[in-house]
């Protein structure tokens, strides 16, 4: 009765000369890597339905984050509409205001530059340059106005059109183009 009580092991390799030959030493060592393969394989295999459960979580998180990013993103739409139509009507205030600034730093070059004595009948400004019709009490004044028209930043020429000495009040009346760069 008491070798009933003990650890019994089974073991189906008889036990003679075969354990020692290449055939048993080749069974003996499958056997044993066999256990540690199955055992690698379950690893592996519990790994692989654990990680499961996480990257499902992962990927349901993505979802709910895609989804508030969506309705975020659609909230935002009627905004787009709406600055997308003011900036619309503003694009020709801008050309205006930009061309009007030019002309206006033109016109503040121009009353920095004109001497005292020379008088504006008419002038004229656009894109490509100016005209200018006007007087001067003296030859003075009027090559003072000549020579600060030549200084002026963006003027690429001078033409006179028209100039003319009035001997009675000694003025110089004039007809002055300017081409801009």
């Amino acid at each position: 009765m008491a070798a009933q009580q003990g650890v019994f092991q089974i073991n189906l390799i008889p036990k003679d000369s075969f354990e020692f030959s290449t055939l048993g030493k080749v069974l003996l060592w499958i056997t044993t890597s066999g256990r540690v393969l199955v055992v690698l394989t379950e690893f592996v295999v519990l790994l692989a339905f654990g990680s499961r459960f996480y990257f499902d979580k992962k990927i349901n998180d993505l979802m709910e984050e895609v989804g508030q990013k969506r309705v975020q993103i659609e909230s935002f739409g009627e905004t787009e509409t709406e600055m997308r139509r003011i900036l619309a009507k503003q694009a020709p205030i801008s050309t205006y205001q930009a061309e009007n600034i030019t002309f206006s730093q033109r016109y503040d070059d121009l009353t920095k530059i004109i001497p005292r004595g020379v008088h504006l009948e008419k002038l004229t400004i656009d894109g490509n340059g100016m005209a200018m019709i006007g007087a001067s009490e003296s030859e003075l004044g009027f090559a003072q106005l000549l020579r600060s028209l030549k200084r002026v930043e963006g003027v690429s020429s001078l033409a006179m059109k028209d100039t003319s000495f009035d001997q009675i009040s000694g003025s110089v009346n004039f007809n002055i183009q300017a081409s801009f760069k």
